[in-house]
């Protein structure tokens, strides 16, 4: 079982207040809870996705919760219904849920039937996408005029109801949450003048959890350049949250171990000290890492302790993209003594000689990685490739994983498919592959140097363009069908054929396997012949050469009197 446990997104209440957000209820509950003007007042409380918006107003319903004879609490979450194309009628319907004067109102409004539900519908709605005025609409200036008679009497009633719930002192406050998280800008501008048209009253306190930069650009949207002033003018009280210590959002995590604990405190910082960024990379290392413990128990022989802080290291990496093109590449900066911090930070491909760096997090990454690459190595390819393809990086590079596995240039693989593979560009010198499946396998301007492959399937594999100085095709089948052009093409046949040549003619090799067809050996010939023909290159000299070998690889393979090719004499 794992030691490490994965965090859930949920907000928290003040018993798991690790981040100190009560301070920010108990100057709420001071200044805009207690104050003691009656006008309404709306506060934002702003900060990016994922920096605790949510927990603070948790903290906030339990405050209010405690003492319901004050306070009447609305929580509401816009994203709930962000497929409506108005959001007045549910915050309606959650004003409702509770028996007194909205619950008679709403059942009003569904009496009054459907045409009249799609008209409130579109109050505010309309203003904030530049149709009919709004002030018009209400008036009557211009046509529905029943309609905005209608509209009126339903803000009369609302002012009622909401007189009726505070009644006593008593004060309704609204907790909207998510309202930036809405798909449509005009539903988001909507129920702001929604709010203003129906619910700016007295007794009436709204706080409002958002995505500062998301609204105002909503707001653009339909306003163009209001934005801003538009926010500032319906906010009353702006509370930024302030970024986290990376300290305390260290302490979140589940983490004894003090060496992993300063590690997390700086990837904290490189996060920008968002707390969901964290949780989320937490989570991502603690899947992974239980992949790599499951991995290094399968592979004999392969002894390696799965390190969490290598795992979070690989994650940030990938955060950054240098795995993209070459999930390896970090080990020649990692393992480089001489390598000096600016063509370090180069590499990494966070800064770049000319334009500085890519964006703070860019830069607040590589120093990291500057300090970190001393203390947590993965120091060899073996190494690195376990958590590369348990973060899921490398599912589909078979060639990095073949390289990976060659990093001393005498690997042996055997029985593994590469059906499908794409290997081109691939530098596999050395590698030994016994029974491997290859078919269609594109192995273009791959370098084969001294690679022997040994009862391989290799059914439309390619190899234009490979390096293949001292390769090796030992009983391999479907010899006779490459999908490769034919110059290369006739180096693998005669390549091939010096192999079958080296194991019939040694008394120390065992004999050639009659499960493999030796007939390929001089089929393939023809098969070549055949692709010159079809792109137009057949020349009679190279004709006549490939009919030669051809000829002379037939009278050899069918001149042998004994052995496991018997089955091949009377062949014609």
């Amino acid at each position: 079982m794992s030691t490490h446990l994965l965090l859930d997104d949920q907000p928290i209440g003040r018993e798991q207040d690790q981040l100190h957000f009560y301070r920010f209820v108990k100057a709420l509950e001071s200044h805009v809870l207690q104050r003691e003007s009656q006008s309404p007042f709306v506060v934002g409380i702003y900060g990016d996705w994922g920096s605790g918006k949510s927990s603070l107003l948790k903290m906030l319903a339990e405050r209010l919760g405690g003492e319901t004879e004050r306070w009447q609490m609305v929580e509401f979450s816009p994203w709930l219904y962000r497929n409506e194309k108005s959001l007045l009628l549910p915050l309606l319907a959650t004003l409702a849920k509770k028996p007194g004067p909205f619950r008679r109102l709403v059942n009003g409004i569904v009496e009054s039937g459907p045409e009249f539900i799609k008209m409130l519908s579109e109050l505010g709605f309309q203003a904030a996408t530049g149709g009919l005025p709004l002030l018009d609409f209400l008036t009557g200036i211009k046509k529905q005029q029943d309609d905005a008679e209608a509209a009126k009497d339903l803000q009369e009633k609302i002012a009622e109801a909401v007189k009726e719930t505070t009644q006593d002192g008593k004060r309704l406050v609204f907790l909207i949450d998510d309202l930036d998280r809405c798909h449509d800008p005009a539903q988001i501008v909507g129920l702001l003048e929604q709010i203003k048209l129906f619910l700016h009253l007295d007794n009436c306190l709204f706080f409002i959890c958002a995505h500062k930069q998301q609204i105002e650009k909503a707001i653009d949207s339909q306003f163009p350049g209001e934005g801003r002033r538009y926010l500032e003018k319906f906010v009353q009280l702006a509370l930024e949250l302030p970024t986290h210590q990376s300290r305390h959002l260290a302490a979140i995590l589940p983490v004894e171990d003090a060496t992993l604990r300063n590690q997390l405190v700086r990837i904290a910082e490189v996060l920008d000290n968002n707390p969901r960024r964290l949780k989320q990379l937490w989570n991502r290392a603690v899947m992974a890492l239980e992949i790599v413990k499951q991995e290094t128990m399968r592979v004999q022989g392969f002894v390696h302790k799965p390190s969490m802080s290598l795992m979070l290291k690989w994650l940030l990496l990938q955060e950054c993209g240098l795995g993209q093109d070459d999930p390896y590449r970090y080990l020649t900066l990692e393992n480089n003594e001489d390598l000096q911090t600016e063509d370090f930070f180069v590499g990494v491909g966070l800064k770049t000689a000319e334009n500085g760096w890519k964006s703070p997090e860019s830069q607040r990454l590589a120093v990291f990685l500057w300090h970190d690459r001393d203390r947590f190595r993965f120091k060899e390819p073996r190494i690195l490739s376990l958590y590369v393809q348990a973060s899921g990086e490398d599912a589909d590079r078979s060639r990095q994983a073949i390289e990976i596995r060659n990093s001393d240039g005498k690997a042996t693989i055997q029985n593994e498919s590469y059906v499908d593979a794409n290997l081109s560009d691939g530098r596999f010198s050395g590698v030994i592959f016994i029974g491997c499946d290859f078919s269609r396998a594109d192995f273009r301007n791959a370098v084969l140097d001294n690679v022997s492959f040994r009862r391989c399937s290799l059914d439309a594999a390619c190899f234009d363009g490979a390096q293949m100085n001292g390769a090796e095709w030992e009983c391999c089948m479907g010899l006779d069908a490459l999908a490769t052009e034919p110059v290369i093409y006739e180096t693998i046949a005669d390549a091939a054929f010096q192999c079958w040549q080296r194991a019939t003619d040694s008394e120390s090799v065992e004999p050639v396997s009659s499960e493999w067809d030796t007939a390929q050996l001089f089929k393939v010939y023809k098969t070549i012949i055949d692709l010159h023909d079809e792109r137009g290159s057949l020349a009679d000299d190279v004709k006549e050469r490939l009919q030669a070998k051809g000829l002379s690889t037939r009278k050899k393979v069918l001149g042998i009197p004994t052995g496991p090719l018997d089955f091949l004499q009377g062949s014609t």
